[in-house]
């Protein structure tokens, strides 16, 4: 695959015959990993296990299947509890909630809201609940300031355009505004942001190339789309304002991710572009995999579509954007 002509994307246009159909899912799809989980199950949900699963091998598994923040693909080992007047018959009607513990394999959930930096560590943060959502995002958040500042100082080194510079520093202040907005809504709301960590970056132009061509020209322009359906959807009208200044802002960071690249493009050797061109293929292709479990996992208050639509929509993301690049379906 040798991409001989600088890509020119405009990314309003592919975002707006996406979101014709509604779209959501973000980032490169995690490899599956095996993990315990322990916790309580009640409410709606216990009732519902309670009366529709056969017996009680199939309810204790359906039981972990709802503590889990991603696409389970195997119940390993699973034990239920009632409470301590009871701990031997869990699934007594009379019980109004249920431990459990249990070992699964899974495709994590994996969010994407900006930018991450070179050398991202990713935060073992668990999303159960509306609080670490806003909490995740927040961390999200708080490494693009990393991202885009770096990437300004790298940019400036490389005596490359002003304008790209600018707007690399305007991003690293937009970005400020989402992480504080997001951490406000996540401690009201009972949850700790985890500050981001990350390794120094590389001053390598092919590295630095790389991470813009997938994180910032894939999954930072999905983000984009995503917050732009969440201001439609979501159930409140302080989340709408939120998200919709969110997907202005990231629509812009996108957009110069994808300026960026073409700047970047006349530097690459032939090798080095149908490298980049091969990553962004794959970047693409993997979109529709981890939209599913982070869709599963995000509440629906806060505007995401059911997973199977976020599938669609990620698809066909993935389709507009590849053909605008003139990448390789």
């Amino acid at each position: 695959m040798i991409v001989s002509r600088p890509p020119r994307v405009r990314l309003l246009a592919v975002a707006a015959a996406v979101l014709a159909l509604e779209a959501a899912g973000c980032c490169a799809a995690p490899d599956e990993r095996t993990d315990e989980f322990e916790g309580t199950v009640d409410g709606d949900d216990l009732a519902h296990i309670r009366d529709n699963s056969g017996n009680d091998d199939q309810r204790c598994d359906s039981a972990c299947r709802t503590l889990v923040v991603g696409e389970v693909e195997n119940v390993d080992a699973c034990e239920a509890f009632g409470p301590e007047d009871n701990p031997d018959a869990p699934w007594d009607p009379a019980n109004t909630e249920v431990s459990i513990t249990c070992t699964v394999t899974f495709t994590p959930a994996v969010f994407c809201t900006g930018r991450r930096p070179q050398g991202h560590v990713e935060a073992d943060v668990a999303v159960d609940s509306r609080a670490s959502w806003f909490a995740v995002h927040a961390h999200l958040e708080r490494a693009s300031v990393t991202a885009f500042s770096e990437l300004a100082d790298w940019l400036q080194r490389r005596r490359a355009p002003f304008p790209l510079v600018a707007r690399c520093c305007e991003a690293a202040v937009d970005e400020v505004r989402h992480a504080e907005a997001l951490e406000a809504l996540a401690r009201r709301d009972g949850a700790e942001v985890v500050p981001p960590c990350a390794d120094p970056p590389t001053d390598d132009l092919f590295t630095v190339a790389l991470h813009n061509a997938v994180e910032g020209c894939v999954s930072e322009a999905f983000a984009a789309v995503v917050a732009a359906h969440q201001a439609a959807h979501a159930r409140s009208l302080e989340l709408r304002a939120l998200f919709s200044r969110i997907a202005a802002d990231e629509l812009r960071h996108g957009q110069l991710a994808w300026d960026l690249h073409a700047w970047l493009w006349d530097q690459l050797t032939p090798e080095q572009r149908d490298a980049l061109a091969r990553a962004q293929t794959r970047a693409l292709a993997d979109l529709a995999a981890s939209s599913r479990p982070a869709a599963a996992a995000t509440p629906r208050e806060l505007g995401w579509p059911e997973p199977e639509h976020a599938v669609r929509m990620a698809e066909l993301f993935a389709r507009r954007l590849g053909a605008d690049a003139g990448l390789a379906a």
